[in-house]
């Protein structure tokens, strides 16, 4: 009887433990391919920020999350847009880094108000304990909209490296505006304006 009063005890402890009930998610074994960008980063001596759980995706930049019992966590920060607008695809592919968690923010980002333009979130997403955002989560991207991805450890004082690879046309960075060519009507304004110039320089000499 004590035997089993201590196992039921037991696990009322552990199912009452945010770290093992409240902040895992389920692990669904998503990859987004290798076809994309990526970027190695190692967690360990960066910023550490009081990070979320529990995000759940509305399409605002306000996004529902709760308070993680996992404060002062390592995290990296990555700018990355879509020219098409297709849905956000990014995986966390663990080196040394035992566990991970994957945020989207709509830029800019500030550790310091870790809710503020919060956008998506994901625990185990991707492979064994990596985070990954697919394409069939809905996660949907304004077409060339910089936002800001923040892969952070699951606990604090964990550390390793990972590699963070992007999926579908996502890039990595800002995307860079085009330079409008000059077409015939340009060049006639430009030559006008130039003729102008030349012929109050002329005036001007001759006064």
């Amino acid at each position: 009887m004590r035997r089993f009063l201590l196992i039921s005890g037991l696990a009322a402890m552990l199912a009452a433990s945010p770290l093992l009930a409240n902040e895992k998610g389920p692990n669904r074994e998503n990859r987004v391919g290798n076809g994309g960008p990526s970027v190695s980063g190692n967690l360990g001596a960066t910023p550490t920020f009081d990070r979320r759980f529990g995000v759940v995706f509305d399409g605002s930049c306000s996004a529902f999350s709760q308070d993680s019992s996992n404060d002062g966590t390592a995290f990296d920060t990555y700018f990355v847009y879509s020219p098409s607008g297709q849905n956000m695809q990014a995986e966390v592919i663990l080196g040394t880094l035992s566990d991970s968690l994957l945020f989207a923010y709509c830029t800019p980002f500030n550790p310091a108000s870790p809710t503020t333009n919060l956008y998506a979130g994901d625990d185990d997403g991707g492979v064994g304990l990596g985070s990954a955002f697919v394409a069939a989560d809905g996660i949907t991207m304004v077409p060339n909209q910089v936002y800001t991805l923040v892969v952070t450890s699951f606990s604090q004082g964990d550390s390793g490296t990972y590699t963070l690879q992007l999926g579908g046309d996502l890039q990595f960075g800002e995307p860079i505006e085009a330079v409008p060519v000059p077409t015939s009507g340009h060049r006639g304004l430009v030559l006008l304006g130039a003729l102008l110039l030349l012929s109050g320089l002329v005036l001007v000499r001759r006064r």
